[in-house]
């Protein structure tokens, strides 16, 4: 095996089992998930649904995972965007757990082979140090491709998090619930189910260097590989595995379509000598020229969606590959929507592998989708049709009624509307007060004590705001929430000059019994 526990600080020398799962298992801090318990169904069997618990882990925590009390999830990248472990989701049933170790071991790849709570395999891989996130997630979509897994999930889903923001990223559930009779195990190199201290000796046996998983692929063939240079991952990976029986047509077309796109003065003559070098069995004459008739009549794209590829889909790396299904232009991709149930919603979108905070209007108008994203991450993605854009937005939604942790629940005691009150509070009543209407001018709120209103210019208190590290609200938003409790823009003339200012309650009436709109609002965790 690679690596070994002991030679890294990272996995000190200990006999306590819940010790060493937390240590192994560690990721963003500040939040995780947890299943909360709700109902029971016809046969008994308790129901519940994940979220967000927003505190640090403790040994308590991982001692009720690994009891059967709480089920937990872990997101794998942490605060400086780096990850200890990743993993790759394969959600198919039913699934062959014996082939994939199988997989592995001829591929001499160090994943950890672990049974997910639904019945599916979560492949672990572990490291010796913190790695970028990025390289890491990369790395996964490579490895899964490669075993013929690809367009599964992989975890990090992230290589960045907008922590300021609230962005927590997504979680994947951890193995060993319930340790002694659950069912999510990791299996042995012989097949059978690991007590978890063996899966302990095998996850920190296997973990590897930075170095180790630059270098972590499968064996190349070199002959293979310069037969298709610059095309799809998919078609490489198949071509050094071979084409499984029944896919040689729909394998064969693929490769013409690339060789169409490579070679196009000699993609005929080339299909005849890559059926027949490639294929075992190779087709017979008639079929090929059946194939390249069709590729012949239509600047046929390729069939990314069928058998065989589809299971070796590498999309990242295609896409920049010059004949590619990007054909090499910077195509973005998007992925993991996840929600903040706020009011209004707030999304995140991870585009190109950034996050992209979206109000609900960018996810449904492109022109401003395309304006945030250029906003926040300096990328322009390419315009699209309509309806591709439509189909594009609703597989993102429809992708997230079964992922954990892709709505998150709100609180409002740390809710943006909360925090944005709370700020106005301070402004009106803990900055030095003017002692009269004119002092306004100085910057300052002044509260009409007989009146029992405070005033103030709009562009002082978005100073303070600014001062204060609060970004969220525009003029316009903030207008919004200043009518919510009875906010009214008013003009005063002050030295001869006219002056807009807005007018609320001053808080000692909104403390008296003001019954204000926004109570019991939610927004935005930060």
């Amino acid at each position: 095996m690679i690596g070994g526990r002991l030679a890294s600080p990272l996995f000190p020398d200990m006999k306590n089992e819940i010790e060493r799962f937390s240590l192994l298992f560690r990721g963003l801090d500040r939040a995780y998930g947890a299943l909360n318990l709700t109902t029971k169904d016809a046969r008994g069997k308790q129901k519940g649904v994940y979220k967000f618990v927003h505190e640090p882990r403790t040994s308590a925590t991982y001692d009720a995972h690994l009891k059967g009390e709480t089920s937990i999830g872990v997101v794998p990248i942490n605060e400086d965007n780096a990850c200890l472990w990743g993993a790759i989701d394969i959600d198919q049933y039913p699934l062959d757990h014996s082939e994939i170790l199988k997989k592995l071991t001829l591929l001499e790849l160090p994943l950890v082979v672990c049974r997910s709570k639904s019945g599916g395999a979560h492949l672990y891989l572990f490291f010796k140090e913190f790695i970028e996130a990025e390289k890491v997630q990369l790395k996964l979509r490579e490895v899964a491709a490669e075993i013929g897994y690809g367009g599964c999930e992989i975890f990090p889903k992230q290589i960045k998090l907008v922590l300021e923001r609230g962005d927590n990223g997504n979680f994947l559930n951890l193995p060993y619930f319930d340790h002694e009779g659950g069912l999510r195990y990791a299996f042995n190199k012989d097949g059978s189910a690991a007590t978890l201290v063996e899966f302990l000796d095998m996850a920190e046996a296997s973990a590897i260097t930075e170095d180790q998983l630059d270098g972590l692929m499968a064996k190349t063939v070199p002959d293979v590989d310069e037969k298709i240079k610059d095309g799809p991952p998919c078609l490489q990976a198949l071509m050094r595995q071979g084409f499984p029986e029944g896919t040689r047509n729909n394998g064969l077309f693929n490769l013409g379509v690339y060789l169409r796109k490579a070679f196009p003065d000699e993609w005929e003559t080339k299909i005849l000598d890559y059926n027949q070098t490639i294929m075992d069995p190779a087709l017979d004459l008639k079929e090929v020229n059946i194939v390249a008739d069709q590729i012949k009549k239509k600047d046929y794209q390729y069939k990314c969606a069928d058998q065989p590829i589809c299971n070796f889909c590498n999309k990242d790396l295609c896409r920049s590959r010059k004949h590619g299904v990007g054909g090499g232009a910077n195509t973005p991709t998007v992925a993991n929507l996840r929600k903040y149930d706020s009011e209004p919603p707030l999304w995140f979108l991870d585009v190109n592998g950034s996050p992209v905070e979206l109000d609900t209007e960018g996810l449904q108008k492109q022109p401003r989708f395309q304006m945030l994203c250029m906003e926040q991450i300096n990328f322009m993605p390419r315009t699209i049709t309509r309806q591709a854009w439509e189909a594009q937005m609703n597989s993102l939604l429809s992708q997230m009624v079964g992922t954990e942790g892709a709505v998150i629940t709100t609180s409002a005691d740390t809710s943006l509307s909360g925090q944005f009150y709370d700020m106005l509070e301070e402004f009106s009543t803990h900055m030095q007060s003017a002692m009269d209407r004119e002092e306004i001018l100085l910057r300052r709120p002044w509260t009409d004590d007989e009146e029992g209103r405070t005033y103030f210019r709009l562009k002082d208190f978005e100073a303070f705001l600014k001062r204060n590290k609060f970004f969220e609200y525009k003029s316009n938003r903030i207008a919004q929430r200043l009518r919510d409790i009875d906010g009214r823009s008013v003009q005063f003339k002050i030295k001869g000059q006219a002056v807009r200012c807005w007018s609320i309650p001053s808080y000692r009436k909104i403390e008296e019994g003001f019954e204000s709109r926004f109570d019991g609002e939610e927004d935005v965790p930060f």
